[in-house]
This record gives C-alpha cells, structure tokens and sequence, in this order.
C-alpha cells in the first residue's frame, strides 16, 4: 500500500502578510559610519510567498548635490585652434572627495561640499581653478587660474573662459578616449589626493568613467559627435555645442544646464527577489525604484501607487540583504545617522494554518 504523503503546514508566524526592515537593525554594519547595504537576520523566517511588494519606503536623502565620483571638470587648453588634442593638452580643474581629510598643513584643496544653487556652485568653481585651488603635486593636469567660471543668471547656464593668451579652450568629451585613461587609472600621470597622516602617500581620486564634473557643469557632449551648431565644420573632439576651441578670453558655449541633483532615484535590491527582475545592466534582483522627491537634509517618502507584484522568491525567506544604488549604479551611502525603512506586502498560494 503505497504511503500518503503529509501535507506540508505552515504556521501564521511564517507566513506575515506585511514585513518591515529597518537599516536599524543590520547585523554586519556595527563598525562602520555610512552604509549603502544592510543585513538582516529574521528570527521567524517567512515561508513559501508567492508574491512580493514594496508598498512603502523611507530613504533619508541625506546627501551633497554632487557625487564624489564625478569631481573633476576636463578641458583641452591647444597652442592654435586647430591642434588635435593629446594627454599633454590635458587639464582639470577637481573638487576633492567629501570625506577627504587634509594633513597638517596643507590647504591647497578645494572640498565636495554642500551647494545650494548654480551661484555657489560657480564660486566653488572658480575657488578650486584660482591660484592655491589645488596643487599640481596631485592633480599634474592642473594649472593655477587657466580658467575661470560665469553663471548667467538670465540664461541660467554656466560657462568657462580661458584665461592663458596664445592658448585655444574646449571641454573634454566624458567619452572621450584619452580621458578614459585618466578616470580608469592607466594614463602615465593619475589625480590623487594626499593621505592625512602621511602627505607622501597618495590616495587615487574616485573616479566613475564617463562621469566628469563637465555633465554636471553643462558641457554634456561626449566628444565623438558633432554638435547641434557645429554645421560640418570643427572637430567632435571639441566637446562643446560648436566644436571650436576657443581663444582666451572667449566664453566656451555650453549645451546644456547646471544639475545639481545627486540622483533622481533610488534603486533598491534584496538578495531573495532572484530573477524576479531585469534592469538594463544585468541586474536581477530590482525590487523598486524609488523616486527622490525630497530635497537635500530631507526625508523621501515613498508609497507604491499602484500593485506590481514580484513572484519569482526564495522559499525561504530569512538572512536579507538590502542594496541601494544611484542612477548610476553605484552605491547610495547614507551615514548611520539616517535610517531606511522598507515596508513588503507578501501574498501567498493557500492558507493551511
């Protein structure tokens, strides 16, 4: 007589219909000051859900308006207006990381730090390109007050103007192919910036590729295509709306306009969605993605609208990792003063309680 099997019974405490995660109670975050993912261990592991949603979220957006991967501005300064740029007619004017602690005694630098609108954002600028704005110890790309920065108020643009006579100015393209060299660490002379308890050691300046300050400035051109004023003249390399360089003194056109938001939106991952979803760069594991709607120092409130409901989980639910990512997908540190909560909705085949 063949045996019958016994059916599987789940208890209620398994089988929650709202879970909530705190960044409060990571296991794995007790030593460190920011954080961008957390773990959490559940006492009562969630059991057999057919369905999952983010109904609701808290994400702090406690952060500067620029990233501290996209810090420096790069432009070509050529000896005629012709010249096919190489790394020698490379330059860069640079913020250093937020987090950057100086050593004692040294205050050529010019720090990422809170902007409150494209005006500040100019003097922060012009502060980091004027004379004792960096050193070339550091940044060999840079040149003591070669340019300086404009904000037009009525046209709500930002420019740059050269200020070396004899000498031809253009933005570098963020794709452009010698600049990748200097933003993916392979170029012959690398950005730096110095350690605080040893100035003769160097840290690398993070960089993310075809990410420069130059997007956020309003120089968005790549430097492989020709610009919308360009007429089949000038060069692409030239990274602005024309494709000209231009003589000292003469303000570089802009094709686009200042951005001062650090990200649009909040991407969240958890470590049980796996193949619940696809994002365009190969993630599988996407539970939402939460638009940033508070300004700065504020709180992001979000509430799901309408139901999208995720159905590809793990059986069991219960050591969970919590990812937050930018637009860029890179990591969305918040300090440990500031906690995320997540609120999931789980549904499930039958109840046999």
């Amino acid at each position: 007589m063949q045996q019958q099997a016994i059916p599987y019974v789940r208890s209620r405490v398994n089988c929650p219909e709202r879970l909530s995660l705190s960044s409060d109670d990571d296991v794995t975050n007790a030593n460190q000051t920011v954080y961008w993912q957390f773990q959490l261990n559940l006492q009562t592991p969630v059991l057999d859900a057919r369905r999952c949603q983010l109904i609701r979220a808290t994400i702090p957006n406690i952060q500067l308006q620029l990233p501290d991967y996209q810090l420096g501005f790069f432009y070509w300064s050529l000896p005629t207006a012709t010249t096919t740029p190489d790394i020698s007619h490379l330059r860069c004017v640079r913020f250093y990381p937020s987090y950057f602690i100086a050593p004692t005694g040294y205050t050529t630098f010019q720090r990422n730090h809170f902007i409150a609108d494209p005006t500040e954002f100019v003097s922060h600028l012009n502060t980091a390109a004027a004379a004792s704005g960096d050193s070339v110890t550091y940044n060999p790309y840079w040149v003591s007050a070669d340019v300086t920065f404009a904000y037009n108020s009525a046209r709500k643009i930002i420019t740059f103007t050269g200020n070396t006579a004899g000498r031809f100015y253009a933005p570098v393209g963020y794709n452009d192919p010698i600049l990748a060299t200097v933003l993916n660490g392979t170029a012959a002379s690398l950005i730096t910036t110095p350690n605080a308890n040893n100035i003769a050691n160097t840290t690398p300046q993070p960089f993310l590729a075809q990410h420069t300050l130059n997007l956020r400035v309003g120089y968005a051109m790549s430097g492989g295509a020709k610009g919308r004023q360009s007429f089949g003249a000038g060069n692409a390399v030239y990274a602005d709306i024309t494709n000209v360089a231009y003589a000292n003194a003469v303000s570089v056109p802009v094709d686009s306009f200042p951005n001062l938001v650090y990200t649009n939106t909040v991407s969240v991952y958890l470590s049980f969605l796996s193949g619940a979803s696809l994002t365009s760069n190969n993630r599988h594991n996407l539970l939402a993605v939460v638009p940033v709607q508070a300004q700065p120092l504020a709180v992001n409130n979000y509430i799901a609208a309408t139901s999208n409901l995720l159905t590809k989980l793990s059986q069991t639910i219960q050591n969970i990792v919590v990812e937050l990512r930018d637009d860029n997908d890179q990591p969305f540190y918040l300090p440990d003063s500031a906690q995320t909560s997540l609120e999931l909705s789980f549904s499930y085949q039958e109840k046999a309680f």
